[in-house]
């Protein structure tokens, strides 16, 4: 009986291991074989559709197969309480220095830079079901609301979120947005996203450009309303 006594105990620890729903989904994806398909937040047809309005009948939110506290009163309050800066908005500040936007991935930071100098900073959860793209990117659409749906439910990876705020496209259906449903910034954790704290993405969205006209919830970068660059690295 003792010669099986450590193949015992490694088929408890595997078995315990392979329980824990986050750390098997980290397994299933390092060796290629995970079901969820998921890739960013939002395909461009969705973003493109929303009209970045609140929804007021949402009333459940789900994050990893859980429905979780869904903090919708704050939500609709931050969403109406629009900041009034007299802050130059745009892609340049008033001295003409080239407002940008740094990720650093291993650092799981977002610096928001006038020129050379950082002016915001905070951490972020990038990818973890999915990559955060690398590279050197604009924000081509901006919604003040989106609804943010997929993963897979077969691996615990589903999620249904409502009213997910302040969200910057900078590559297709990539998007630095506040994130209510974790707090766990500064590790990855998302499908591809940039999770910002909800206080850092709101100051970031009034910030960056292309700037969101008066009681408008989406905005589409143009020439004559440029988006901030965002650098992934």
């Amino acid at each position: 009986m003792h010669k099986f006594l450590p193949i015992l105990i490694i088929a408890g620890l595997l078995i315990a291991i392979f329980s824990y729903m986050p750390l098997k989904q980290q397994v299933f994806y390092k060796l290629g074989v995970s079901n969820d398909k998921t890739t960013s937040c939002c395909n461009i047809d969705e973003i493109v559709k929303s009209n970045g309005s609140f929804d007021e009948g949402a009333t459940t939110a789900i994050f990893n197969n859980e429905v979780i506290d869904y903090p919708k009163t704050s939500l609709a309050a931050n969403f109406n309480n629009k900041n009034n800066d007299t802050q130059v908005l745009g892609t340049v500040n008033a001295q003409g220095e080239e407002k940008w936007i740094d990720i650093s991935l291993d650092e799981q930071k977002l610096r928001a830079y006038e020129g050379n100098r950082v002016v915001i900073e905070f951490p972020v959860s990038s990818g973890l079901w999915f990559p955060t793209p690398k590279g050197e990117f604009s924000i081509w659409y901006k919604t003040r609301a989106q609804r943010m749906t997929g993963g897979n439910r077969d691996i615990g990876t589903f999620y249904d979120l409502p009213n997910v705020p302040h969200n910057m496209f900078f590559y297709q259906g990539f998007a630095i947005h506040g994130a209510y449903w974790h707090n766990n910034f500064g590790h990855p954790m998302s499908h591809g996203c940039v999770n910002s704290p909800l206080a850092s993405a709101a100051q970031l969205f009034e910030w960056s450009g292309p700037v969101v006209p008066e009681n408008q919830g989406v905005v589409r970068a143009s020439p004559e309303n440029p988006g901030t660059r965002v650098v992934v690295h």
